[in-house]
């Protein structure tokens, strides 16, 4: 099948200023692309609900270009990762929380996802295993070195830092009814430095 839903990943999101310079045209920004087929895609599913199988399915269509592609592959993972963490977007991949660092540059890169869906299989992660992260300038490997559980009013875990760290937040407990009283915290740092 044609790439025809190919998703364009903006070098110009190399940095935080360039929130704003992404609404430029391609006649004057210098775009380098992932190639991510969304008419192939399909997240594993198999720990969703039908209903929240219904909420990606209507917002997983959009304009806006994905920052990088996250992948563990022991759990048979793989997910966009978009600007923010409003509720549509957190229902078609994961949300780089707001003023922390974005994919290639150095300080705390927090993602957040929904426990019910994407960050699901984080439940079954392990120290050690490795996270890929896929930009348009190329990949970083990062490996599981904590995980944590803190209260859903923590906000210590997005505080910037001097070095590279990637921080996955979601809900917890996993399967819980209602609003989840704690967040799963999982911190990995880049394999080589």
């Amino acid at each position: 099948m044609l790439l025809a839903a190919t998703i364009c990943l903006s070098s110009a999101f190399d940095s935080r200023s360039a929130h704003a310079a992404s609404d430029q045209t391609a006649d004057n920004t210098s775009a380098q692309t992932l190639e991510f087929d969304l008419d192939s895609y399909t997240p594993d599913q198999s720990l969703w609900s039908d209903k929240t199988k219904a909420k990606y399915d209507k917002a997983k269509f959009t304009e806006e270009s994905p920052l990088a592609l996250l992948t563990i592959e022991r759990l048979n993972f793989e997910a966009p990762v978009y600007l923010g963490t409003d509720k549509v977007t957190l229902d078609r991949g994961l949300g780089l929380v707001k003023g922390t660092a974005h994919p290639g540059e150095v300080g705390n890169i927090a993602l957040s996802g929904h426990r019910d869906s994407f960050f699901r299989s984080l439940k079954d992660i392990k120290k050690g295993d490795t996270i890929e992260m896929q930009t348009p300038d190329g990949v970083e490997n990062f490996e599981v070195s904590d995980i944590f559980i803190v209260d859903a009013l923590d906000v210590s875990v997005i505080k910037p830092t001097d070095t590279t760290v990637l921080t996955l937040i979601t809900c917890h407990p996993f399967y819980y009814a209602g609003y989840a009283p704690d967040r799963y915290i999982v911190r990995a740092t880049p394999i080589g430095e």
